[in-house]
């Protein structure tokens, strides 16, 4: 019999739990800073936000919390939220947060967290909403892209909760970002059983789920996880990007985080998060050292430092492009390969110490050697050009 959602054994802390949580807090403080450069308002909206706190922890510790102070001994994501939130409150005029939960057992002992949780920045307004996800959602937010910039973190039990429609029209507004937690092991488990195919339908948006994942099979799940952005992708966020989250002590997946943004420096910023949170990989795998994932022509190209170089050669050779224009190109292309913003940088340095490229200094030391983010690189020959600009 599965557990109800306010059973005390749904709210144990373990690793898997400590490592999403490790990529909601370490993305929180870029997107903030890269939101308010031109917003003075921003909104995160945690859309299962459980009771802010767990009954114990096993194997792992807690959310350590800098800013703000709670009653809860191991707190939860709506005080993450807030902490970082509070930290960079320097940088907005006003950030909202919603905390829904739907269960009224854990939205009372939300209420009462969030309620007593002090030092929380005075320009930060907050709110807990006793209501299923889907269903008030759309009430709260603007779709039509005249809201304010919005992240979601999305993290149900289960799956019954991602309704594709809903997922979708957030994932299509230009300033919304999502983060979810797509629970990969249920749905293997239920894959067949046709009590749950209309729910598994409602998660994939499609009646021929079962026909369209043709490379699934009980030992390899990851085309459920590439079918499901495949899905978003086509009717919600432009980008998306997948993050592997296994048991600690065994090679089984437990969930997937599924990110989903509109904007290829969105991309690049949750990319560069990822490849630094975990065991490497894009994933949080500690019995699966040698997990990365497979894709097909040009993001087939790994992240070594000459498979790096020739990449760049191969595909910039026509182009003068700004520096981090091309690192955001590379984001996209060559989404699961191993090289990140550090790796393009010390490519480039090496480039133009050959005489393969230029480099255009605008935004650094036009005397140095670095590559600033706004400097140019220029891969064009000079002598087919027949010019030196």
């Amino acid at each position: 019999m599965p557990l109800d959602d306010d059973d005390d054994a749904k709210w144990v802390y373990r690793e898997h739990t400590a490592a999403k949580h490790e990529v909601y807090r370490k993305y929180l403080t870029p997107w903030t800073y890269k939101l308010t450069s031109w917003n003075d308002k921003i909104r995160v909206v945690d859309c299962f936000a459980g009771r802010g706190s767990y009954v114990s922890a096993i194997d792992c510790e807690g959310p350590q919390l800098n800013n703000v102070d709670t009653p809860a001994e191991i707190p939860g994501s709506p005080q993450i939220i807030l902490d970082r939130l509070t930290e960079h409150s320097d940088k907005f005029t006003t950030a909202e947060c919603f905390f829904i939960e739907r269960d009224e057992t854990n939205f009372d002992i939300l209420e009462e967290n969030i309620n007593n949780t002090n030092n929380i920045a005075g320009n930060i307004d907050y709110q807990c909403i006793h209501d299923e996800f889907q269903d008030k959602i759309l009430d709260l937010v603007e779709t039509d892209g005249s809201d304010c910039p919005t992240l979601f973190f999305i993290d149900p039990f289960g799956f019954k909760s991602l309704d594709y429609e809903v997922i979708t029209e957030i994932g299509s507004t230009s300033q919304f970002e999502f983060l979810i937690t797509f629970m990969s092991r249920d749905i293997n488990r239920f894959f067949e059983v046709e009590y749950h195919e209309d729910a598994i339908e409602k998660v994939f948006g499609s009646t021929e789920f079962r026909a369209e994942v043709e490379k699934f099979s009980p030992d390899n799940w990851e085309p459920l996880v590439e079918y499901y952005t495949e899905r978003l992708e086509a009717e919600g966020p432009d980008f998306t990007f997948e993050y592997l989250i296994t048991e600690p002590d065994t090679r089984q997946t437990v969930y997937y985080l599924v990110f989903g943004t509109n904007h290829p420096n969105g991309l690049h910023t949750m990319r560069e998060v990822m490849h630094h949170c975990g065991t490497g990989g894009f994933g949080y795998a500690p019995k699966h050292p040698e997990h990365a994932r497979e894709q097909s022509g040009l993001s087939a190209f790994g992240g070594g430092e000459s498979s790096t170089r020739q990449f760049l050669l191969d595909n910039f050779s026509d182009s003068r492009i700004e520096f981090m224009r091309l690192v955001e190109t590379c984001s996209e292309v060559r989404k699961y390969g191993d090289a990140v913003e550090s790796d393009y940088r010390r490519a480039i340095k090496e480039l133009e110490r050959e005489g393969e490229v230029e480099v255009i200094r605008l935004s650094s030391d036009p005397s140095g050697d670095g590559v600033g983010r706004g400097d140019l690189v220029d891969f064009r020959d000079k002598d087919e050009l027949g010019t030196d600009d």
